[in-house]
């Protein structure tokens, strides 16, 4: 319910088209309702879309002004990888489910790029098993919402560190083109993929070429390996 009352929020921002890019080839056809989107997603290994989450999503889009261009592919992905409260630990943890969203607007400020971080480590946790991560503040001038920072992590036996300026509240998507570029030189044909929602959702995946452009064609999502 959280993820269709917020559609309801992003009204004053999408009006005159809040899309972005279709990816599929010129009169292929692809998925229109949140079930459609959901099975075939689930083909594509990115689980979770319960038939009370894709009704509620419809009913959600229902309501909207016609005016309003979101996508319904990045708003039931961006639903399924934003995780959620784990009670015991008492703090954020990411999904699991083969995609991960986060709000480039992020409310967390302090630790925002350990939990990036975390987020695309649980696309994989065997394979991206990132570990120590460490992030260095100390440089940020929080008052004027500048300044630069670092998040340091270990992997595979090495240390790595990305780089950030600092943005006010925003995320500075340089930090996600550099890990991408740490993950091919490390891994065998697998890197991360972006996608977005045409607002200010992030969506990412962990996959080789050919599924990234398999899932572009059947879901008319475009796909980007850096920013």
């Amino acid at each position: 319910m959280k993820k269709v009352l917020s559609l309801l929020l992003l009204l004053p921002f999408c009006f005159g088209g809040c899309g972005f890019e279709s990816g599929a080839p010129a009169g292929a056809k692809t998925p229109e309702t949140f079930a459609e989107f959901a099975e075939v997603f689930s083909r594509y290994g990115i689980q979770g879309a319960s038939p009370q989450l894709t009704e509620d999503l419809e009913q959600s889009f229902s309501d909207l002004p016609p005016e309003v261009l979101l996508s319904k592919g990045a708003a039931l992905l961006t639903a399924l990888g934003e995780g959620g409260y784990d009670a015991d630990a008492m703090a954020w943890a990411p999904s699991q489910n083969g995609v991960y969203a986060f709000d480039m607007e992020v409310s967390d400020v302090g630790g925002m790029y350990a939990r990036f971080l975390a987020g695309v480590s649980a696309l994989a946790p065997d394979e991206l098993a990132f570990e120590n991560i460490r992030e260095d503040t100390s440089k940020v001038d929080w008052e004027n919402g500048t300044g630069k920072r670092t998040v340091t992590f270990e992997w595979q036996g090495e240390e790595f560190t990305l780089e950030a300026e600092m943005q006010s509240d925003w995320f500075d998507l340089r930090a996600a083109n550099q890990l991408n570029k740490i993950i091919r030189r490390h891994t065998s044909g697998k890197q991360l993929f972006f996608t977005g929602d045409g607002y200010q959702e992030c969506i990412v995946f962990y996959r080789d070429k050919e599924w990234a452009d398999a899932f572009e064609a059947e879901t008319g999502l475009e796909l980007v390996e850096s920013f």
